[in-house]
């Protein structure tokens, strides 16, 4: 069985980013755990709120993709050291993905250095970080699937999926 680990912010998560996906991959029978900086309750930036583990309680071994969801709140985490290790840490598992503003904390952590990515807005922390900017709504390069924003929640939860199939079968 599939079990992926989300990242949000704890305050100021984007809904579309989250509850998308989340309701995708469980249609599919894949475990999804919801993570955050502390365990409790978390906001999303349209007032929904969401009961999270806290990002110290997991072992990243347990789990087959670890992806960060966007977001105003996601802003403050773009230099997150603590983050920036268990982005490090993922490489171990089978796939990483990010959203809307959450590729420019991979390209942050090093995990994009010269890999096919795409992201929210300008990509200024792209082009510092050396990551290959594609203006595209969703990019998948090898085990690194990024997408540019809530209007890509969809196609985004559907490239993680096929990712998947191909992986381990229907």
């Amino acid at each position: 069985m599939v079990c992926i680990l989300m990242w949000i912010a704890q305050e100021g998560f984007r809904d579309e980013e989250l509850f998308i996906p989340r309701s995708i991959f469980e249609e599919k029978g894949y475990t999804v755990n919801v993570v955050s900086h502390e365990a409790g309750t978390a906001w999303s930036k349209f007032g929904k709120t969401i009961e999270v583990i806290g990002i110290d309680e997991i072992k990243l071994e347990d789990y087959d993709a670890f992806l960060l969801v966007g977001g105003p709140g996601s802003f403050e985490y773009t230099d997150d050291e603590k983050l920036h290790q268990y982005i490090r840490d993922a490489r171990k598992i089978k796939l990483i993905g990010a959203i809307c503003h959450a590729p420019n904390i991979l390209a942050r952590a090093g995990l994009l250095k010269g890999k096919k990515a795409t992201v929210w807005g300008e990509p200024d922390i792209f082009e510092k970080e050396g990551v290959l900017f594609e203006n595209k709504p969703v990019v998948r390069d090898g085990n690194i699937i990024t997408a540019n924003g809530p209007d890509a929640a969809l196609d985004w939860a559907k490239e993680i999926v096929n990712y998947f199939e191909c992986q381990f079968g229907k």
